[in-house]
C-alpha cells in the first residue's frame, strides 16, 4: 500500500544557507517533497515519518545516511578535496561512504556544480575573460557531456520511492529553442559608411561574388542572406515551438556588429518578433563593464517590444561570477540563459534544469533563475570545427542524455548561420533534421 506521507525530516548539525538552498532545490523543486531540518535528537528519535541522517552520527542501518562534506559548513571559497568516483554509471564528487546506498555527499556535490563554486577559485581566463571549459572538473574528468546532477537525482528519486513506498511526481522532457540575433542582416540597414567599407574590403580581397551579392541585396533584387525570420516562423508553426529571441543591441565594435540599435528596421523587427515570441536581451560584449550600458540596451528592447525585459543571455557567453549576475539582477533581469560554454557543448553546471543562482560570496540565494543551455551550433562550427554529420552525432548524444533524465534541452542557433548560401544550407538542413528528430521522438 502506498503512503501519502511526503514530508522528510533531515537531521544535521549543519544548518547553513548553502544547505537550505540546495535542499530546497532538490526536494521542493525537483522531487516535490517537503522537508524539515532539525538538530534536535529528541525530536528526531520521536518522529515516526521518513527521516534522513545528514551527519557523521550513526543512526542505525535502516536509516538513509548521507555523510556530509565540509563544504556545506564553510563560508567563502576554499580549496576542496573532490574524491572523484563512480556511482550507477555517473561520475560523483565527494565520495565518502563506500558501500552505502548513496556513497557520496549528493547535497554538497550538487551545490558545488550549481553554484559554480570552482569558478570562484583561482583560474586562468581565456582571451575574452571567460572561465574556460578545460579548467572545469567536468572536462578534466570527462563528464561535461553528461547531466550528472540530473542522473544523481534520478537514482535518488528511486531510492526515496522505495523508502516511502510511493511513486513521486515525474518530470517531463522539455525542448526550448532559442536564437541569438547577433547580426540581423548581412548588408541591409548597416548605413552607407559600413556598406562602403564592406565594398572596399571585398574588392581588395577580390571577393566578386560578395560584391555582386551586396549590390543585388541593396538594390532590392535579392533577399538579405541573414534575413531568415520567415523561415524560422514556418519551422515554429510546423513543430509548435515557442522559442526565445535574444537581441544584440550594443553600439558597433569589433565584437558587436548588429545594425544600429535604434534604427527603424531594428525596431520593426523587434516589434514583429515580440508579437509572436518571448524576447530577451543579448548584452553587448562590453556591457559587463557598465550597468548603465546594460540598462540602456534593455530599455531599447523594452521600448521596441512594448514588453518588460526579464530574460538575458550574454554575448559570447561572456560572464564572470559574481559580477555579471549581480549586474543582471540590478537591471531587473529575472532569467539568465548563459550557463554553458562557448567552446564545448554540454552541461556547465552538471544539470539541464533551471535553478536560482546562489551568490557564494554573499552566502545568499538570489532572485535570478539560471537556465542552462545544452547545445550551440556556433560551438560545433567555429570552436570544434565539426562537420555537419559530426555536429549531429554530438547533438544526438546530448539530446538523449537529457531525454533519459526527462530534463530540459535548450539549444542556441544564430539566424546568420541558417541562410541559403552553400555553407549555411547544410546547417539549415541540420537544424531541420534536429527538430524533426525531436518531433518524431515524442
Amino acid at each position: 500500500m502506498e503512503t501519502n506521507h511526503r514530508h522528510i525530516l533531515i537531521y544535521t548539525t549543519v544548518n547553513s544557507a548553502r544547505l537550505r538552498y540546495i535542499l530546497f532545490w532538490i526536494f521542493e523543486e525537483q522531487l516535490q517533497l517537503s522537508f524539515e531540518i532539525t538538530s534536535d535528537l529528541l525530536k528526531w528519535n520521536n518522529d515516526k515519518g521518513f527521516k534522513i541522517n545528514y551527519s557523521d552520527e550513526k543512526m542505525g542501518a535502516e536509516i538513509l545516511t548521507i555523510k556530509p562534506h565540509p563544504i556545506m559548513a564553510q563560508t567563502g571559497v576554499q580549496t576542496q578535496v573532490y574524491n572523484i568516483n563512480r556511482w550507477k554509471h555517473s561520475t560523483i564528487l565527494f565520495y565518502n561512504q563506500p558501500g552505502a546506498a548513496i556513497p557520496f555527499d549528493i547535497f554538497s556535490a550538487t551545490f558545488f556544480l550549481l553554484s559554480r563554486y570552482e569558478e570562484y577559485l583561482p583560474h586562468q581566463k581565456d582571451q575574452h575573460g571567460r572561465f574556460e571549459a578545460d579548467q572545469s572538473l567536468a572536462q578534466q574528468f570527462s563528464f561535461l557531456q553528461q547531466p550528472v546532477v540530473d542522473e544523481w537525482l534520478f537514482h535518488f528519486r528511486k531510492i526515496l520511492e522505495r523508502k516511502l513506498n510511493c511513486t513521486l511526481p515525474q518530470p517531463s522532457f522539455t525542448f526550448l529553442p532559442s536564437y541569438d540575433i547577433d547580426i540581423a542582416w548581412k548588408y541591409l540597414h548597416k548605413g552607407n559608411k559600413r556598406n562602403l567599407g564592406g565594398y572596399a574590403k571585398d574588392l581588395l580581397q577580390l571577393k566578386w561574388k560578395s560584391v555582386a551579392e551586396r549590390a543585388a541585396v541593396l538594390a532590392g533584387k535579392k533577399t538579405d542572406p541573414f534575413d531568415n525570420f520567415d523561415f524560422l516562423d514556418k519551422l515554429h508553426a510546423r513543430y509548435q515551438l515557442q522559442p526565445i529571441y535574444f537581441m544584440l543591441l550594443g553600439q558597433w565594435s569589433d565584437y558587436d556588429k548588429n545594425a544600429e540599435p535604434n534604427a527603424p528596421a531594428m525596431s520593426t523587427l523587434m516589434q514583429q518578433l515580440a508579437q509572436r515570441y518571448e524576447m530577451g536581451i543579448h548584452p553587448s560584449y562590453l556591457s559587463h563593464q557598465s550597468t548603465a550600458t546594460l540598462k540602456s540596451e534593455i530599455e531599447i528592447l523594452a521600448k521596441a517590444s512594448h514588453k518588460p525585459v526579464t530574460n538575458s543571455r550574454q554575448h559570447y557567453i561572456k560572464f564572470t561570477l559574481p559580477e555579471t549576475y549581480r549586474n543582471l539582477i540590478e537591471a531587473n533581469i529575472k532569467d539568465d540563459f548563459s550557463m554553458g560554454y562557448a567552446s564545448c557543448n554540454g552541461f556547465r553546471a552538471g544539470t539541464s534544469r533551471s535553478f536560482l543562482w546562489y551568490d557564494v560570496l554573499r552566502e545568499a540565494t538570489s532572485t535570478l533563475r539560471v537556465h542552462p543551455f545544452v547545445y550551440m551550433e556556433a560551438t560545433s562550427m567555429f570552436y570544434q570545427k565539426n562537420s555537419v554529420q559530426e555536429a549531429f552525432l554530438e547533438w544526438e548524444r546530448l539530446y538523449y542524455a537529457v531525454k533519459n533524465v526527462q530534463g530540459t534541452f535548450i539549444s542556441i542557433w544564430h539566424n546568420h548561420n541558417l541562410g541559403e548560401d552553400r555553407k549555411s544550407k547544410k546547417w539549415r538542413a541540420l537544424y531541420e533534421k534536429m527538430l524533426a528528430t525531436i518531433a518524431e521522438d515524442k
